[in-house]
């Protein structure tokens, strides 16, 4: 009897004993199966971006707005994995409507997350770091371009690059429409959603890193006048003194979006000649965006450099991710992010 219980048992604990039963690694890949069937690796970006700004601003000291601050960062996360878990694992619920819910969150997460920035910068670091960066475009390029530009301070000149810089908003609203509302999903969505969450989530985390005002609130004494605009500056001004983030210098983002759309667009025109005109359009915006940057006084020169690198680097990597992704899903038996059945 000794003999058949020793045998029994053995066959229950497998070579590596009782605790083990032979499934340390099928344990951790059916966790890993149930997380990938619920989150796609855009919604892994922006949950550890949310997760990364909450622990600065735990780490901060105390401040206004910093509980609540938390507290929305908290319902941000809530409402990403609830729209995550309802769109991919309520199969109760028409495909049609899943989908609508979790493009609706993620873009209402995206713009939570930006609106955010005016009370968390402040929060996360009070200090400025303009002169640094003044110093870093001095070594650079001799002059300060944002103050080289001023020469060029004439209204009909201050009025087409204002138009262009207020075009930035267009330009990220048409080309989510476009990505994820109109397009027929597939890599190609998966690689625009990818990219978009690496060019924000980095960039904002970066004006978290490098704080500061910009040209036209660092440097304002060193400029001979204000800006010379009319009816379009005078809309650039209103939106950013009513919902802009103040600090959101570095890197710029005005410059990095636009140009990670146009080169996103322009990786899919080489299967789909169609897109070479909406691809060559956004780029002309990008071209005149970047030098509205800092013609407009918002951004040193170090700040487009740097939106330049962020916007070729996500163009270069989110290929290879999204195509990563779909084999990673693929081997455990999941449909591919933007498939809801």
């Amino acid at each position: 009897m000794h003999e058949r219980l020793t045998t029994d048992c053995g066959k229950v604990a497998g070579p590596r004993g009782l605790l083990d039963v032979g499934r340390d690694g099928a344990l951790w890949k059916d966790v890993l199966r149930g997380l990938t069937a619920v989150f796609a690796l855009q919604d892994v970006i922006i949950l550890g971006y949310i997760a990364a700004t909450t622990v600065l601003l735990l780490c901060a000291g105390p401040a206004e707005m910093q509980s609540e601050s938390v507290h929305r960062n908290l319902a941000c996360i809530a409402a990403t994995v609830l729209g995550c878990v309802f769109a991919r694992r309520a199969t109760f619920v028409a495909p049609v409507i899943r989908r609508s819910v979790y493009r609706l969150v993620l873009v209402g997460i995206f713009l939570q997350n930006y609106l955010s920035l005016r009370h968390i910068l402040p929060i996360v670091r009070s200090d400025s770091l303009d002169m640094e960066l003044l110093r870093v475009d001095l070594f650079l390029f001799g002059v300060e371009p944002a103050l080289w530009l001023e020469r060029f301070n004439t209204r009909p000149i201050v009025e087409w690059f204002s138009f262009f810089y207020f075009s930035y908003f267009f330009i990220c609203f048409f080309s989510m429409v476009l990505a994820i509302w109109v397009d027929r999903p597939g890599r190609a969505t998966t690689q625009y959603a990818i990219g978009t969450a690496l060019v924000y989530c980095v960039g904002q985390l970066g004006y978290m890193v490098v704080p500061a005002y910009g040209p036209i609130v660092a440097l304002n004494d060193a400029y001979q006048g204000p800006v010379d605009g009319g009816f379009f500056w005078g809309w650039v001004i209103r939106v950013v003194q009513s919902g802009g983030a103040m600090k959101d210098v570095f890197p710029s983002l005005h410059t990095a979006a636009p140009l990670w759309f146009a080169l996103h667009t322009f990786q899919r025109a080489r299967a789909d000649r169609r897109l070479l005109w909406p691809a060559s359009v956004t780029a002309f915006f990008s071209a005149n965006i970047i030098v509205s940057t800092m013609l407009l006084r918002w951004h040193y020169a170090i700040d487009v450099v740097a939106g330049v690198a962020l916007a070729v680097g996500a163009a270069w990597v989110t290929p290879r991710l999204a195509a990563w992704e779909e084999r990673f899903r693929a081997g455990l038996g999941h449909s591919q992010p933007w498939i809801f059945r």
